[in-house]
């Protein structure tokens, strides 16, 4: 019975309400697309720091996770600091985009461990040295349909496709992977890296070597611990964004919301007057307002949730490193979000027309 009572007030003025939910809808979209490219760049933090475990990441100075791809290090550095006391294994990998292909890598494939690429040939093997063979990232050969057996173009260079990796859920999955010189030659980058690994002989002591490392090359070098300090600022900034960006979402809304609920009262003073009359309670009257209120926005959530599918899948294709996810998690969220947005806004509405006085209202209206 209430809640046919609601849904017939809602349908007394059509355009507001779908107005009103377009506004539920758009701020939701914003705060789900944003939470979901957060969570996507987390992720993505995440699976990097676990490559760093007992590992030294070195780079030119001024890198972090998100421009480490800029990074250029003279390759001569790989043989200084593997004479270094205290260093089990170091090896270099070299990074860039080529144009009409994208994200290549470079690597020792002797030294996958130290890199920390443990996964496997999905399809076919691993490039061989001196060979021009590449191997494929899960996304790169999903989203290109290049199969084992194909060719690259490259800069005039012609590339045999030999494998497909399977999914890491890494910054390899997105990208071309070749062997250490193959690619470097491809980049016009003789003699250079992109990072150095650095493997300890003694993983207690990664954090005094990379000092030592910094002090000694003019370098930047990364422990685990120093990557987590940097990881934790980053994700904190990201979480403050987000907290922003869904504040200002609930602002908004919320006061569209509360407008409409006033204005919606205000029309039917006479109406609520006569059923206070006839019998209904102030918590039936105040249960009625806030219900409109939280049907409102569960109807505009879910039409925001709907749409920021979309959204994620654009933000996929401008990233291929950062990929938004929306788990279910991030959508129990939006709904429990729009259900207190809802009570929120309908509260003092619903308050002011429990407090109508029926005879009051019943002389002069």
């Amino acid at each position: 019975m209430l809640v046919d009572l609601v849904f017939k007030q809602l349908g007394r003025h059509r355009a507001r309400t779908a107005l009103t939910i377009l506004g539920v809808a758009i701020g939701i979209l914003l705060f789900a697309s944003v939470s979901a490219l957060t969570e996507g760049i987390n992720t993505t933090v995440g699976n990097e720091l676990s490559y760093l475990s007992g590992i030294i990441t070195v780079t030119a100075k001024g890198i972090d996770f998100q421009t480490f791809y800029v990074s250029e290090l003279d390759e001569s550095l790989v043989s200084d600091i593997g004479g270094l006391s205290g260093v089990e294994d170091v090896t270099p990998i070299i990074v860039g985009s080529v144009p009409n292909v994208g994200t290549v890598f470079g690597i020792y494939l002797e030294a996958l461990d130290i890199v920390k690429i443990d996964a496997e040939p999905l399809e076919g093997r691993f490039p061989e040295e001196g060979q021009d063979e590449v191997i494929l990232g899960f996304n790169y050969a999903e989203r290109t349909g290049l199969k084992v057996g194909d060719e690259i173009s490259a800069r005039g260079k012609k590339l045999e496709v030999v494998g497909i990796l399977e999914y890491t859920g890494a910054d390899e999955d997105a990208g071309v992977i070749g062997t250490f010189d193959t690619i470097q030659d491809l980049l016009g980058k003789k003699d250079k890296a992109s990072i150095i690994f650095v493997k300890p002989a003694d993983a207690n002591e990664a954090e005094a070597l990379a000092r030592e490392i910094e002090g000694l090359f003019e370098v930047q070098a990364l422990s685990q611990k120093d990557a987590v300090r940097e990881a934790a600022e980053l994700t904190g900034q990201l979480t403050i964004t987000t907290f922003v960006l869904g504040s200002v979402a609930a602002i908004i809304a919320g006061i569209g919301i509360m407008n409409v609920m006033f204005m919606s009262v205000r029309e039917r003073r006479k109406e609520i007057g006569t059923m206070k009359a006839l019998g209904a309670t102030t918590r039936e009257i105040l249960l009625q307002v806030i219900i409109e209120a939280v049907i409102l926005t569960l109807i505009g959530a879910a039409i925001g949730i709907l749409l920021s599918f979309g959204a994620v899948g654009a933000m996929g294709g401008i990233s291929e490193r950062f990929t938004a996810q929306i788990t279910p998690s991030l959508i129990i969220t939006m709904i429990v979000f729009a259900v207190a947005l809802g009570v929120f806004s309908g509260f003092l509405p619903a308050r002011e027309a429990a407090r109508t006085q029926p005879a009051v209202v019943l002389r002069y209206e």
